[in-house]
């Protein structure tokens, strides 16, 4: 279900940003997705291709990227950053530790090449 509900965002994204359907060969949508969310990459990639390809944007890749969290540890007070799942404080192995958790999706551009 949030597969199709991004897609859709970044079809909206394209016709916002005035992308013609002739031009769609040359487009490639970088988008950020978390790994606390429940859509995979593969999946996004799949729903995308189908959903545009019946709007005529078949030809728009997908560059999905990860969006990093930050992670704060309590027991030492240092941050750091991820882009994947992190089960103990890199810097002094404490599993006592809060996650900052921003959005699960963004687009992070729209690349035209001409």
């Amino acid at each position: 279900m949030h597969d199709l509900r991004y897609a859709n965002e970044i079809l909206a994204a394209l016709k916002n940003k005035n992308v013609s359907k002739g031009r769609a060969k040359d487009v490639t949508v970088n988008v950020r997705l978390s790994p606390f969310s429940h859509v995979r990459p593969e999946g996004l990639n799949e729903t995308f291709r189908l959903l545009a390809g019946s709007e005529g944007y078949g030809n728009v890749k997908l560059d999905v990227k990860a969006l990093e969290f930050e992670m704060h540890c309590r027991s030492c007070g240092r941050e750091s950053r991820h882009a994947k799942a992190v089960f103990k404080c890199p810097y002094c192995d404490s599993a006592d530790f809060d996650i900052q958790k921003n959005e699960e999706f963004y687009i992070d551009s729209i690349d035209i090449n001409n």
